[in-house]
Order: C-alpha cells, then structure tokens, then sequence
C-alpha cells in the first residue's frame, strides 16, 4: 500500500526491461544452477506479470518482445532450459512466432502442403482454410497472447499443431528439392512441435515450472 494509503496494483513494468537487467547483475558466467533458476524465474515472473495485468499495452509488449528486442536476451536465458520447462515452452514459442511472423508467405505455402497429410490438425492449430499470410500471422499472435492471458496448456499444444504441420509440409518440399536444409529444417520443425506439444500436456497437467 502507498503512502497515501491507496492499495492500487504497480503496473507491470515493460517485459523486455527484465532481461538486461537480470543479466547485468552477474559477475561474470553464471554456474549451471544460477543459470537454471534465472531462466524460471523469469519465465515465471514475466507470465505472471501479464497475466495479472489488465493493460492492454502491456500484454501487446509481451506478444511483440521478440520482434522489437530480438531474442538475444530471450536466448541467453531461456534457450537451454527443458522443453517440459516454462522457459524452455516459451523459448520455443517466442521462436515459432517469430519464424511466422518472419516468413509469412513461406509458412502458408508449406502449411497448405502439411495440412493435406495431417488434416486433424488444422483444427487445434486454428487457421482459416485456405489460410492467408495476414491471418496466419494473427492467429500466431492470437497464440502467444493466449499463452499469457488465457489457457497456456491450449496454447502451446495449439502452437506445436502449427509446427508438426508445417514440419509435414516442408518434407514434402525436401521430396521434390535436393536441397538438405529442407530435411533439416523438417526435422526441427517437427520436434518443436512434440516438444511443444509435451509442454502444453504438462501445463494442463499443472507440472510446467
């Protein structure tokens, strides 16, 4: 309570402030286990910050951390952790919004292939038929903010559907090219989305931390 008595909530500060500031306190390279309980408490404290926000602005932050401070800072804390972590979940959703947000028309393009071999999914991963780049790139936005605001187990599972599909579509682009990133790039797509997926069925479950 303030001095004046009120007991009004602090507003969130802005999410990407959390990450220099984290890391600059370290004397040098942080032990394992260090290292370890920076990425989940920041991980926790970022989803609960928003989640407990009702400004707008703030969860509008957060969905656009990545593109408008890079995931340098996400990275450094993050991109270790377990894919059944809560910051291990995130890295890895922050990572799939920003490929789509990215590459747009590339995403569309295999996604439309993938859905023909996996169609059950098209339904958890929530795109319009045939889906367009300006919508697909809402409805990962749509994703992400849910993570924070609404139902973080639907989210991520949701997010790992759109994975597993556009992994199915560009390995049937690597069929037709001989180029060897495509069965690259297929395989690390499809285990984002198991991965993905595994942290979604943890959240439900409660055991994502």
């Amino acid at each position: 309570m303030s001095a004046t008595g009120s007991s009004e909530t602090p507003r969130f500060r802005r999410p990407a402030s959390l990450f220099p500031a984290t890391a600059e306190a370290i004397p040098g390279a942080p032990d394992p286990s260090t290292a370890t309980d920076l990425a989940h408490d920041s991980a926790s404290a970022l989803l609960d910050g928003v989640f407990h926000s009702a400004d707008p602005e703030v969860v509008q932050r957060v969905v656009t951390l990545a593109t408008t401070e890079g995931l340098g800072d996400l990275a450094a804390l993050w991109s270790t952790s377990p894919a059944t972590s809560l910051p291990g979940a995130l890295w890895r959703l922050y990572v799939l919004h920003t490929w789509v947000q990215r590459s747009g028309d590339e995403v569309v393009r295999r996604y439309r292939d993938g859905a023909r071999t996996v169609p059950g999914l098209r339904y958890l991963a929530g795109f319009a038929e045939p889906p367009d780049v300006d919508q697909v790139r809402r409805t990962m936005d749509d994703i992400l903010r849910g993570a924070f605001t609404g139902d973080l187990g639907l989210a991520l599972i949701r997010a790992g559907s759109v994975a597993t599909i556009i992994a199915h579509g560009t390995a049937h682009l690597a069929d037709d090219d001989p180029d060897p990133t495509l069965t690259a790039q297929a395989s690390r797509l499809l285990r984002t989305g198991e991965e993905l997926v595994a942290a979604g069925r943890h959240a439900e479950a409660g055991h994502l931390e």
